[in-house]
């Protein structure tokens, strides 16, 4: 795990406690009850206010951070085949340029013609009839 530097701790203390003072006063100040009821159904209950409204932020989070972690996955798996798809065309490259040094140099095949073969290059060339 990679080591914080001192202002990285010093900024996190710099957000984190006002943030927690901010709940603790919001939560100290709603303290009255409220009855929570579903239309439909007969059940009722009685919670603090800052219980219902801290409960509905960090449920709001906690479905965020799943939708977030959702998409991080789907990321991840394009990645995967993308790097699967890379991995091909490089293999499939070394194979082309393989090939293409043995076309070249056919000396590098076992059983291939021997390197003092005559190249096309080498062939003299015969003039052509003339009609």
């Amino acid at each position: 795990m990679a080591k914080r530097s001192r202002v990285a701790k010093i900024l996190t203390a710099l957000v984190t406690v006002p943030v927690a003072l901010l709940v603790i006063l919001f939560a100290v100040s709603n303290r009255e009850t409220v009855d929570l009821t579903l239309w439909p159904l007969p059940y009722s209950i009685s919670l603090p206010l800052f219980l219902v409204v801290l409960g509905f932020l960090f449920l709001g989070f906690l479905l965020g951070a799943m939708f977030l972690w959702l998409e991080v996955l789907r990321a991840h798996s394009q990645t995967r085949a993308a790097t699967k798809r890379a991995d091909s065309a490089e293999r499939a490259l070394e194979d082309l340029r393989r090939d293409r040094r043995l076309a070249v140099d056919p000396a590098g095949v076992p059983g291939a013609l021997p390197a003092t073969a005559p190249t096309p290059s080498a062939v003299p060339l015969q003039p052509t009839p003339t009609p």
